[in-house]
Parts: C-alpha cells; structure tokens; sequence
C-alpha cells in the first residue's frame, strides 16, 4: 500500500497532467478557429448563381459561427485547465501546511 504522502503526490500530479491536456485542447481549438477565419469562400469559388442564392452570406455565417464556438471552447478550456491548476495549488498549500503542524506537534 502506498503511503498518503505518495497518494497525494500522485494525485496532485494527475491534476496537473488533466491541466495541461485541458491547455492542449485550447490550443487546438484556437488553432481551429485561426484556419476558420482564413477560410473564404466567395462568389468567386461558389459561382454566380450561389452568391444570388444566399449561398455566399450563409457561408460566412456558418463561418463566423464556427470562429465564434471556437473561440468559446478555448475561453472553456482555459478556465478548466486554470480550475484545476487552482485546486491542485491549493491541495498543495492545505497539505504543506498539514505537515508542518503535524511535524510542530511531534
């Protein structure tokens, strides 16, 4: 059996490894996002008959709302991973603390 002080190590590690891949998936999505703002698509790639149809301004707003839920997944992404950073800072502290009231009663 592992002892409480690797437990929480271990722990604390795991949360802050769930923090980076949170950060790396904000990363992708702001990637995402970035190559959705450099997409366009006009009359000219469409044709004549698409852009008097509607075709071209429903792209662009398919596109902006693409750009716009990307950038709300890195705005969610980021808070989760700094959430996890703060709880896992903060488990850290708690514990420190823990240890050194225990070691000043010995």
């Amino acid at each position: 059996m592992s002892s409480p002080e690797s437990q929480v190590t271990a722990s604390l590690a795991a949360m802050r490894h769930d923090a980076a891949e949170w950060r790396d998936m904000a990363a992708a999505f702001r990637s995402a996002g970035q190559v959705a703002e450099r997409l366009d698509l006009g009359e000219l790639q469409l044709s004549f008959i698409a852009d008097k149809l509607g075709m071209v301004e429903l792209y662009r707003s398919v596109q902006d709302r693409m750009i716009a839920l990307m950038g709300e997944a890195v705005q969610s992404h980021e808070l989760m991973a700094a959430s996890l950073e703060t709880a896992a800072n903060g488990y850290a502290a708690d514990d420190a603390a823990a240890l050194h009231r225990m070691q000043g009663t010995q």
